[in-house]
Order: structure tokens, then sequence, then C-alpha cells
């Protein structure tokens, strides 16, 4: 009787532990987990043309609310979310990529998120919110026009808080270690104080950088002159914090407003603005480049800024011969296209 009562209790605590060392939903806590598990909350919410709420989606209005759920910003349209992230293979789909497709063969017409094992879900305009396959031989398969991943690999652990890190010296990040693929851009154009990160010795490097931002840095880079805080622009106020490096830049000839007078500080970049903006800056003009993007066409606009920053050696493209002009910059990219400028 004492060894079964033994025995028992023994089964007991093996099975318990069993379940003390599987990872739960919280320990998997990464943002593609949450993304999904916000999403299947909204299975069946019906489809509504320019839709936001959880009253009704049209698809992209699904994916921005989903990823704002866990502190992600998404452009408004399926085309313009096309635009920013990381283009992605089929083949290499993670789960919380955005994939896309396309009813006329050219143009973004809808998008969704992919959830593993060849699932997306998203807003059908026929069933709302549901789940489907990206190779669905019937009808999305034939539509599928690509994927973006937003989310960077520094998104898939959240495990530190901000409030728990310590401060580091100044040049120094929690989040960009020796080894990262721009860690010599950054902590170069931090020792010479031309660029820094946040409070909490973090410098975000897979966020975008802000049109106010940039001009920050092309100020100091380039040693500008900063004479006054009035930059002219009805959006930006003499308490901006940027408002002394966009006077500078605007007057420089580097970074100007729209036609309505705005400067649009808190915009993020594209590459192809950046392109225009280091085309002026660092006298790009007649740099010549032997190669070419699928993405640049002979009449796109920013071409000759492109292909000029690509002959410098400032900025390439990606593995598959795309510039990505309309994708957002961000801050470990812009360290390493600016410290490979300032060293031509």
């Amino acid at each position: 009787m004492v060894k079964k009562s033994f025995m028992a209790v023994m089964s007991l605590v093996l099975l318990l532990s069993v379940f003390t060392l599987q990872p739960g939903a919280a320990d998997a806590g990464s943002k593609a987990d949450k993304i999904e598990e916000e999403g299947r909350k909204l299975l069946g919410t019906p489809y509504s043309y320019g839709g936001t709420t959880p009253s009704g989606f049209d698809c992209s209005g699904f994916t921005s609310y989903v990823f704002d759920k866990v502190g992600e910003d998404l452009p408004r349209t399926a085309s313009q979310q096309y635009n920013v992230g990381k283009s992605v293979k089929k083949s290499d789909l993670q789960k919380g990529d955005l994939v896309f497709f396309s009813a006329n063969g050219s143009s973004i017409t809808h998008n969704g998120i992919y959830i593993g094992n060849g699932d997306f879900i998203h807003s059908s305009s026929s069933k709302g919110i549901s789940i489907s396959k990206v190779d669905d031989p019937y009808y999305w398969g034939s539509r599928y026009k690509g994927a973006k991943r937003v989310l960077d690999e520094e998104d898939k652990d959240e495990g530190v808080k901000s409030e728990t890190l310590e401060p580091l010296p100044d040049g120094q990040y929690h989040d960009v270690k020796e080894g990262f693929w721009a860690y010599n851009s950054i902590t170069s154009l931090s020792e010479d104080g031309i660029i820094n990160g946040y409070s909490d010795s973090t410098f975000k490097p897979s966020k975008s950088i802000t049109r106010g931002q940039a001009a920050t840095l092309l100020m100091k880079a380039l040693d500008l002159p900063r004479d006054g805080k009035d930059s002219g622009f009805n959006d930006v106020s003499e308490n901006h914090e940027h408002a002394t490096a966009i006077k500078a830049v605007n007057e420089a000839g580097l970074i100007t407003g729209n036609d309505r007078g705005e400067y649009m500080p808190e915009d993020p970049m594209t590459r192809q603005q950046m392109a225009v903006v280091f085309y002026r800056a660092f006298e790009l003009e007649g740099t010549d480049y032997d190669g070419d993007f699928v993405d640049v066409s002979d009449d796109h606009r920013y071409n000759k800024h492109i292909h000029a920053l690509a002959g410098s050696g400032i900025a390439t493209g990606n593995e598959d011969g795309e510039f990505e002009p309309g994708r957002e910059t961000t801050r470990a990219h812009f360290s390493v296209f600016l410290e490979n400028a300032l060293e031509q």
C-alpha cells in the first residue's frame, strides 16, 4: 500500500514537472504569437469597406488594428504596407509576416497576416475575418504577390523591459551588441557625437528614422549653421526638438517641405527620399552605377538619385536585386548609409 502511494505521488510529481517545463503562451511571448492571438480573437468579424474597428474591417484596416495591439504602427492601406518591412521569399515565411495579393496582376489589392503552416488570417470581402491558405489553388495561390517582414529579430524577444535596463556609457546600447550588422557604424557615429540613442540606453535600430531625426543627424554630420529655430514651416514650432536642424537642412537645400508649407517632421523617411537627400548633401551628381534594380525603372522619378547612391557605394539593394525605394529607412540603415557617405 505504501509502495503504491509512493508510486502515485512520484507519477504526479513527474506529470507536474512535464507541465512546468513546457513553454506556455506567455513564455513564447513573441510579438508574432501575440499578433496571431489578437487576430484569432476577431475571427468572424464582418468585412466593411474602409473599416478599421471590430465592428467591421477591410483588409489593411484589420492588419493595422492587430499590429497596433502589439505596439507596431503600419500605414493605412495595403499598398502602403507593401512598402514597409523587409521582402521575404514565400519559402521563408514566418508567423507575423504580412502577405500580399493582387487581383489585377500588378497593384496590391489585398493583404493578410501569415500565421504558419501555409495559413494566413485576413479580412475577406466574402467571409470577413477568416483563415485561408496562401497557396489556395482556387483563388489566393495565383494572386500571391509577395511578403514583407515588419517584425525584426529584436521584436521577437521582449523579455527585458526598458525600466529594468541599466544605464550604459555613451555610445553603448543594450540592443546593439558587437556582431550586430550595423554595430560599427552606430558606434562610430555615436562616438563622434552625431547620433545617440534613447534614455534607457537603447538605440532601437529597427525603428524608422523620421524626417526630423534625419535633419538633426545631417546638421551634426555636415556641421551646418545653427542660427535659430524659426524654420518657416507651419507644422514645426520653435519648441520642436528638431526645429534648429530642420531650419538648417531646409536652408541648405537638403530636405525641404511640401507646397503646403509643411515639413512633416514625424513622417518616416523612405529609402528614395534618403537617396535624394544624400545626392544633394554629398554632391553625387554624375556618379554612375553599372548595375540595376528591378524595382527602379528608367522613368522612375528618383532613378538618378538612387543609382548615384549605389554607384558611390553608400547604399545597395537586397539579394533579390531590389532597392525598395518606398521602404521606410531604419535607424540602423541610415547610420550605415551616413557613415559610408562620410567616408567618401
